[in-house]
C-alpha cells in the first residue's frame, strides 16, 4: 500500500506541475492575482495613477497613504505599504508581460501601463 501511494503522490505531483505549465504557457490564472486584473478591474485606473504619480517624482509613501485613505486594498485586502508599492512598480505584467515559473508570455494579458511610463517609474 505504501507504494501505492508514493505512486499517486508523485503523479498528482507532476499533473500539477503539468496544469501550472500550461497555464503559465497561455497566460492563465496560476494562483496568483494581480492588483489591477480580474474581478476587481476598478482599479485598473489607480494602477495608471500609482504608475504616472511615482514617475512624476512623487513617494511611494504618499502614495500609500493616499490609496489607504481612499480605502484601496491590495488584493488580499491589506493596507499598501511602501514594500507593496515597490513591488507593484517592477510587475511587468502591466505591459502585457506575463511570467511565472521561468515561462514569460508577451500579449496574451491586457496592458495597463505604457511601456514609457512604465520605464519611467
Amino acid at each position: 500500500m505504501e507504494g501505492m501511494v508514493e505512486f499517486y503522490s508523485r503523479q498528482l505531483s507532476q499533473n500539477i506541475r503539468r496544469g501550472m505549465t500550461y497555464n503559465a504557457e497561455h497566460a492563465l490564472y496560476n494562483g496568483h492575482k494581480v492588483w489591477g486584473y480580474g474581478v476587481d478591474n476598478f482599479v485598473a485606473p489607480f494602477v495608471v495613477d500609482m504608475f504616472t504619480r511615482y514617475g512624476d517624482g512623487k513617494a511611494m509613501q504618499s502614495i500609500c497613504d493616499d490609496f489607504n485613505a481612499r480605502g484601496l486594498r491590495t488584493t488580499r485586502r491589506a493596507l499598501f505599504g511602501v514594500k507593496i508599492i515597490n513591488k507593484l512598480l517592477k510587475n511587468r505584467a502591466y505591459i502585457d508581460e506575463y511570467r511565472h515559473g521561468g515561462i514569460t508570455v508577451d500579449g496574451e494579458i491586457p496592458q495597463i501601463v505604457d511601456e514609457d511610463l512604465f520605464d519611467r517609474a
